[in-house]
């Protein structure tokens, strides 16, 4: 027995905006842990994405690698143990 999806019932990607098309993608990218999406007016103006860092990345090289960011950092008996780096990401 085969399953038939008729068009009307599946979705193309002409059905999804520019924004939400870029939250899927930013949902399927492995980097990130958790995505928190801040709308404007009813629509997707931001995405922002936490993601771990190694621990042994420098922080002068985190610092540098995005213009818009926070960065958390946690140390246990003087030692780096996590850093969490959120990502702000204006939706085009």
């Amino acid at each position: 027995m085969s399953l038939i999806i008729e068009q009307k019932d599946s979705k193309s990607l002409d059905d999804f905006s520019p924004e939400e098309l870029q939250l899927i993608e930013m949902t399927r990218n492995q980097k990130y842990q958790s995505l928190r999406i801040v709308k404007r007016d009813g629509r997707i103006d931001m995405i922002e994405g936490v993601e771990r860092i190694e621990d042994r990345t420098k922080i002068v090289d985190i610092l540098r690698q995005h213009d818009y960011q926070n960065i958390e950092i946690k140390q246990s008996d003087g030692r780096i143990v996590l850093i969490n780096r959120t990502v702000k990401t204006k939706v085009k």
